[in-house]
Parts: structure tokens; C-alpha cells; sequence
């Protein structure tokens, strides 16, 4: 398989992805740009791919430990030696199928980046890159369900989907979490958003609340992204769900 290596944060991350089907980008550096974390908390990313987010997550939490869960062959070779240098993130191979016995109730926060579709049906997509849209054999719940068995009571889950999957989240969560923050990521501010961040923490019945958008894109202007969205895609910023 042929790869490309991919600078991250202007330059300070360096991550080798496959030249061809699905490349980590945007949504990646939004979801491990979202998360805060205490020094030697215990983070898990289930289906890490490449290892992006975890490492991108280690720019701005240097003092945490990072574990990866994935059941790809090519991808767990290629995140292992993308987290070479990293003595504080780990690879394992797996499925969220099952998530390891040793693994239930231990993790201080889960992260993921579930595939976008359930049927395959449902988006045009080049079938390299169908594995990483859509779910095969497994759902929305199924990714949750599991990111909920492994975190400790109280411990904090964020996740990355479409927007239009806010309402099967929310039911998804019902009775089993609370706190959620709900950030919206519109690609301009007068279209509707197409991406949500969504973060919960397990076990808690505190209220939720519905963050202002994040606007990724200025019209009539020449900048690729507006101001905020380009300091948090250069690692200047953080995206703050508190």
C-alpha cells in the first residue's frame, strides 16, 4: 500500500496515511483538539486508524497516557509505527466487538470517530473508502455502548459525527450519561452544520447545553478557514466544550 507523510499543526506532527481511499484531516484535529484532560489521565480511542487523533491529542496533552484499539491490519501496522516515538501511547488490536474484560470501567475519558453511515447505500464513496464511512455489522449504539463500557464512572466521552445523527446520540446516552456538550461545526455561518462534536460524561445527570457554532469557512474572503477554525487547525487554539 502506498502512503504519504502528512504534516500536521504546521509541521509539529508528522503522521503517515495512505496515499489512497481515506485520509484523517478536519474532523481529526477537531476531536483531539476538544479534549482537556488532567495530567496523567488515561485516554482511549477506539478505531484510532492512523494514530492521528491520539497524537494530535499529545500535542496539547503531553502528560497523558494514550491507548489506541483497532482491528485493521493495515492500519494497526501503520499507527504502531506512526507512535513509535511515542512512549505514552500504546497500539492494541481489537474490535469494538469486545472490548478486553481488563478494559471494562478503567479509562478517565474514550474518544472516537465512529464511521458516518450504517448502510452502505446511503453515500457515494470509492470502496476504499468504505470501511472507514460506513459500519459493517456494527452501529451508532454499538460504538457508544462501548465507549460507555470502558470509561470509570464520571469518566468523559467525545465523539465525532454527522449532524443529523444528533437525535440517535442523544437516545443512544439516555439514562446512561449526562452533561453533554453539543458543538456544532457548520462549514459557514448561514448553512446548517454538518459536523457535531459531542462530549458526555458516564453516569451523571447534570444538564446539557448547546454550545455557540464553530464556523470553519468566511465568505468573500480569501482565507481558507476564518480566523478560529484556522488557529485551532494549526494547534494555536483549542476547542473549548466546557
Amino acid at each position: 500500500m502506498p502512503y504519504l507523510d502528512v504534516k500536521f499543526f504546521d509541521g509539529q506532527v508528522d503522521v503517515r496515511q495512505p496515499s489512497e481511499g481515506y485520509r484523517a484531516g478536519t474532523d481529526a484535529i477537531l476531536l483531539a483538539s476538544s479534549l482537556y484532560a488532567k495530567a496523567n489521565e488515561h485516554i482511549l480511542e477506539l478505531g484510532c486508524g492512523t494514530g492521528i487523533v491520539m497524537l494530535l491529542a499529545r500535542h496539547h496533552l503531553p502528560d497523558c497516557r494514550f491507548t489506541g484499539l483497532e482491528k485493521s491490519a493495515d492500519m494497526l501496522a501503520l499507527s504502531r509505527e506512526n507512535t513509535a516515538h511515542a512512549d505514552n501511547i500504546e497500539i492494541a488490536e481489537g474490535s469494538i466487538r469486545k472490548i478486553p474484560k481488563r478494559w471494562h470501567l478503567q479509562y478517565d475519558q474514550v474518544v472516537a470517530n465512529p464511521p458516518y453511515f450504517d448502510n452502505r447505500n446511503a453515500v457515494r464513496m470509492s470502496d476504499s473508502k468504505e470501511s472507514s464511512f460506513v459500519n459493517k455489522g456494527l452501529t451508532l449504539d454499538n460504538w457508544i455502548d462501548a465507549m460507555l463500557l470502558a470509561l470509570k464512572p464520571r469518566g468523559i466521552g467525545t465523539l465525532i459525527y454527522r449532524a443529523d445523527g444528533l437525535e440517535k446520540i442523544c437516545c443512544s446516552l439516555a439514562g446512561k450519561a449526562g452533561r453533554l456538550r453539543i458543538q456544532p461545526i457548520h462549514s459557514y455561518a448561514d448553512t446548517p452544520a454538518k459536523r457535531i462534536i459531542v462530549q458526555f460524561r458516564k453516569s451523571v445527570k447534570s444538564e446539557s447545553v448547546l454550545l455557540p457554532a464553530l464556523v470553519m469557512h468566511e465568505r468573500g474572503t480569501e482565507e481558507k478557514y476564518a480566523p478560529k477554525a484556522a488557529e485551532i487547525l494549526t494547534g494555536k487554539a483549542r476547542l473549548i466544550l466546557s
